[in-house]
């Protein structure tokens, strides 16, 4: 899925400065985990805990982390007679799809020329519609528990960006039909890593989880900049909640007030910052931030230094992989920052 910031191709770089100072660990919390790429890498070494604001995120990262094993859907299969649910959906006929019900095609009503909106053709939206719904009344029936649940959103949510008419988030959408859109809309199915450990994934505000969990390893990857997350991911969050709520506006937003981030803004970021380091309970702690973001270097090392073992504060420089056409501002080159930590006295 394409994301603000996703860290793929850091993961390598995240690794390489644990294994260079922490010796002995067993869990590992991504406090901003967004898509779950960081924490679903790191699952293969340690107890995961993972958490986002954002409930989409919340969906993918507890049916890949905390979900430890692919569901098999037993009652699903004895009942229904359904042995493959992605399957089930992604072989559905069109006058399969048609028999919804109209006013439960959210997305066909919304977020598609039927809505006067062009995020998503008509037949895509509506069998991410039918799939919705038929989720939704498994899971009421007992016919799915939890877990598979759980799956299933995540495989829904993880499939629309690839029909999606956008750049690369929903902050608006495309006038004409970009080439993506023609394809047909199909849930993504979504690999898991067995660790047979306790791990545990949260829907919260970072620094009220920190005041409740602790363990060994914290990575930390705010934001950057002042885009708000939601705002640029809200057709997803809706996907994932489907909670049919107000939109407003020519893009269809839909209302994020209590999902601000205060990394989002010059006037709060140092104090959020702060807050999360001086909170967490964690010996070892990772800091993941752009030389471009709205925190300085030396914002950033103060803050770490205060709460740090004496010299234990290293700073790692690694150039940008990607986005090779941004114009850049000034001569220096943009570089993505690592910094580790151990705390002081946990």
């Amino acid at each position: 899925m394409r994301f603000i910031g996703c860290k793929t191709l850091l993961l390598d770089n995240i690794h390489d400065v644990i294994k260079k100072h922490v010796k002995d660990a067993h869990t590992f919390c991504d406090i901003f985990s967004g898509t779950g790429t960081v924490g679903r890498y790191f699952k293969q070494f340690y107890e995961v805990y993972s958490n986002d604001i954002l409930y989409f995120s919340y969906a993918l990262q507890k049916a890949t982390i905390e979900v430890d094993e692919t569901p098999q859907f037993n009652t699903l299969k004895n009942k229904l007679k359904i042995q493959d649910p992605i399957d089930y959906f992604n072989s559905l006929q069109e006058n399969d799809i048609e028999k919804l019900p109209k006013h439960k095609r959210f997305f066909q009503n919304n977020y598609s020329p039927v809505g006067n909106r062009m995020y998503i053709n008509d037949n895509n939206a509506l069998r991410i519609d039918f799939a919705r719904n038929t989720v939704e009344d498994w899971f009421k029936n007992n016919l799915i528990d939890e877990k598979e649940y759980s799956y299933l959103i995540a495989c829904i949510v993880e499939g629309i960006p690839f029909v999606s008419n956008i750049s690369g988030t929903y902050g608006a959408y495309h006038k004409q039909w970009d080439k993506r859109t023609y394809k047909k809309y199909e849930l993504c199915r979504l690999p898991i890593y067995t660790n047979n450990k306790n791990n545990k994934c949260f829907n919260e505000e970072g620094v009220s989880l920190l005041k409740k969990i602790k363990g060994d390893i914290l990575y930390i990857d705010p934001p950057y900049n002042e885009r708000q997350y939601l705002p640029n991911y809200h057709v997803l969050e809706t996907a994932a909640k489907y909670d049919n709520p107000k939109l407003k506006g020519v893009t269809g937003q839909r209302e994020y007030e209590n999902q601000k981030s205060d990394f989002c803004s010059s006037k709060t970021v140092i104090q959020a910052f702060e807050n999360l380091i001086s909170n967490a309970q964690f010996k070892h702690i990772i800091l993941s931030y752009s030389t471009d973001g709205l925190m300085s270097l030396n914002d950033i090392e103060n803050i770490m230094n205060k709460y740090a073992k004496p010299n234990s504060v290293c700073i790692y420089k690694i150039p940008y992989r990607r986005y090779k056409s941004r114009k850049q501002t000034n001569k220096e080159e943009l570089k993505e920052i690592l910094v580790y930590m151990e705390k002081l006295c946990i």
